[in-house]
């Protein structure tokens, strides 16, 4: 196609370019275009927010590890607790049996000689001695014009009326006038259950001790390593309780001494 363009007599050029119309280049190829990204719904509309937008980023914690850490933390607190309360109500139990026993123990023995005229005479004579003590001496009648069965049942009607320090006074009297007298075990027995009731822990084991020790045939020796069980055990040594538990059950295995034993050292077990 020719296009003939004339000027006007000011220019004094009249020209007549041919123009053709170009091919298209095919040596170039073109994309066709690209329609505009919409964005995401959420995702601002500012340059470079497409790209960061699809980059994949990490996920949103939503908590419940932890949480779940946590509550089995403190579930397992719970569990420790409990059972140190457990453990606290036990033994408070067991010591408040412990100690209502040893009472109502020393009341029975109370009651069955209440109406003994002259309590303790079947228990104690020379036979009931150890080996090596010497023979009792005869009941006789002190300075004071009153014999040691006297002196016993005096004293012994002291402690059934439950004046404690009036008794143990006069046990301890009557042993000192008569050290090798026919009721000296009974006295020192005694003198350990009276101790023991006021809460004088050591007194009573030293007395319990001196049947167990000096007279081991007595037959006030099977309560007597029974009562040596419960004062180790209240002065803290389980272990040498259970040895003097176990040997009255050993060598008197019928008295009343070993079944008491017998549950007291299934508690300590």
């Amino acid at each position: 196609m020719v296009l003939g363009l004339a000027l006007g007599p000011s220019f004094g050029v009249v020209a007549a370019v041919p123009v053709e119309e170009s091919a298209p280049d095919v040596s170039v190829e073109r994309s066709p275009p690209q329609p505009n990204p919409v964005p995401a719904a959420g995702v601002a509309a500012f340059p470079g927010a497409q790209s960061e937008a699809a980059q994949p980023g990490p996920a949103p914690s939503t908590g419940v590890g932890p949480l779940f850490h946590q509550l089995q933390v403190l579930q397992g607190e719970l569990q420790t607790l409990r059972g140190m309360v457990e453990e606290l109500r036990f033994q408070v139990e067991r010591l408040a049996q412990d100690q209502q026993s040893q009472y109502v123990d020393l009341d029975q023995r109370l009651m069955a000689l209440r109406d003994d005229p002259q309590p303790g005479v079947g228990d104690a004579g020379a036979g009931t001695l150890a080996p090596g003590r010497p023979a009792p001496t005869p009941s006789v009648p002190d300075g004071n014009g009153e014999s040691e069965q006297q002196a016993y049942t005096a004293a012994f009607n002291l402690m059934r009326d439950r004046a404690f320090d009036e008794s143990a006074a006069a046990f301890e009297r009557m042993i000192e006038t008569y050290p090798n007298g026919q009721f000296t075990p009974n006295g020192y027995y005694w003198l350990g259950e009276l101790h023991l009731a006021q809460g004088q822990t050591e007194t009573a084991r030293q007395n319990f001790a001196q049947v167990v020790n000096l007279y081991a045939s007595h037959t006030k020796v099977p309560d007597a390593l029974y009562k040596l069980g419960v004062v180790h055990h209240r002065l803290g040594d389980n272990q040498r309780a259970l040895e003097y538990l176990d040997r009255v059950q050993a060598e008197s295995p019928d008295s009343s001494a070993a079944g008491l034993a017998r549950t007291y050292a299934a508690e300590l077990r």
